[in-house]
């Protein structure tokens, strides 16, 4: 039964959407799918009360409305416990336009194609662990590690802090269900390990990456010098943002190439069609789930009357299978038209400033994956599990098994 619209000052009746159940992953998209046609949008009680937008064109104008829908007080439902605003992601222009102007140069496809040949040699290192042995779980031995470590390499970390800055990333993107309480003891465990990676640049700046970012926010080469806070907060969303993110992309990105018929042999035959693929992967399956923003202005969406303040989840998982803008949504399909563009990196001033830096490692794992194990196949008998942190989703193990590559004389 579809809800009808609410007058000024109601709520309609609670959808129960809680994107924070930890049972929720492998139905999400039943989940988002029952919302988007019996109510687009939607209203839930859950974490002080929110609304869901389900629909593309509702999620797309929200995105880029910055004058009716603010990231100001914050992208998450419930808060991270942060200590400060992530910088840029919650700000509005005039002041997110100067902020992301410091940090864009350095995630340009022209800058991040210099990093090329590294990231896949550190993708190459993954499978050399386990291409002899004839099983694997890609998960824990693609997904899991590739990220941190490219990350690392990227911005000029110690690579043996990269297993440090997982797991400190993992406790603090931790499911949704975590109270205040351990949100805030967790973020700010993370905060002082990029607070110490920062000071140690501010004493001795080097020729990475990350002191060059850190050096422009300090002189305001491209705008007023950042606040000691204002850093942090850069710093921190660059490392949290390149991480769960990707390890989710990748894996189930791996669960595509391996499930769906004909695909593999398609990319083997044809590999420019692998950055399709890729696009095709992430628009199925959304890393990114949800993004919230805060009602400026009471105004009216689709018969419901949204408040000056309330909560708004913005579903990128739901836009990206709206069957009014995607023919049959649910189908992977390398014959699918780009345009419209789907939303999986978000759209507007907002979108997604890691996105080349994300699809590169996908691309060195698409193709490190067909070159090295092009028979591997779902170990029989796996089950695949779908696990996420309340905004996220993606493959939490994913068995494998193929013909061992033989190594030595």
């Amino acid at each position: 039964m579809r809800e009808s619209g609410t007058s000024p000052g109601t709520r309609p009746t609670s959808t129960g959407f809680d994107h924070g159940d930890p049972e929720l992953p492998p139905r999400m998209h039943q989940t988002l799918a029952d919302l988007r046609s019996r109510c687009p949008v939607g209203w839930s009680d859950n974490y002080g009360g929110f609304w869901t937008l389900t629909r593309y064109d509702d999620v797309v104008d929200a995105a880029r409305d910055h004058s009716m829908f603010t990231t100001t007080q914050g992208i998450m439902i419930p808060p991270t416990g942060a200590s400060m605003r992530l910088v840029p992601a919650e700000f509005d222009p005039p002041e997110h336009s100067a902020y992301r102007k410091m940090v864009m140069p350095f995630f340009t496809n022209k800058a991040v194609a210099l990093n090329h040949d590294a990231i896949r040699e550190l993708v190459r290192e993954c499978f050399d662990k386990f291409v002899a042995d004839g099983h694997a779980d890609l998960v824990s031995a693609v997904s899991d590690p590739v990220p941190p470590a490219v990350l690392a390499h990227y911005l000029g970390l110690d690579r043996n802090r990269a297993d440090e800055m997982r797991r400190l990333m993992m406790e603090y993107l931790s499911s949704a269900k975590v109270s205040l309480d351990e949100k805030m003891a967790s973020a700010k465990r993370f905060e002082a390990f990029v607070q110490r990676e920062i000071d140690e640049r501010i004493d001795k700046p080097g020729d990475d990456t990350l002191s060059k970012i850190i050096g422009m926010a300090l002189s305001g080469e491209n705008g007023d010098p950042l606040e000691p806070a204002a850093i942090l907060g850069m710093v921190r969303l660059i490392i949290s943002a390149g991480h769960e993110t990707t390890v989710h992309g990748i894996s189930s990105l791996c669960y595509r190439i391996l499930a769906e018929p004909g695909l593999r042999d398609r990319l083997l035959a044809d590999p420019s069609l692998r950055h399709v693929a890729i696009a095709e992967a992430l628009r199925l399956d959304a890393p990114v789930m949800h993004m919230a923003r805060t009602v400026v202005a009471d105004h009216e969406k689709r018969g419901q009357h949204l408040h000056s303040g309330d909560k708004v989840m913005l579903c990128f998982g739901a836009a990206n299978r709206d069957d009014e803008v995607f023919p049959e949504p649910d189908t992977f399909s390398l014959d699918r038209p780009r345009s419209p563009s789907d939303v999986t990196f978000g759209t507007g001033r907002h979108r997604c400033l890691g996105e080349h830096l994300a699809v590169a490692e996908l691309s060195a794992v698409v193709d490190e994956l067909l070159s090295r194990l092009p028979d591997a196949r779902v170990a029989p008998g796996a089950e695949i599990r779908w696990t996420g942190g309340g905004n996220t989703r993606g493959v939490e193990s994913l068995p494998i098994v193929f013909t061992p590559e033989k190594t030595g004389p």
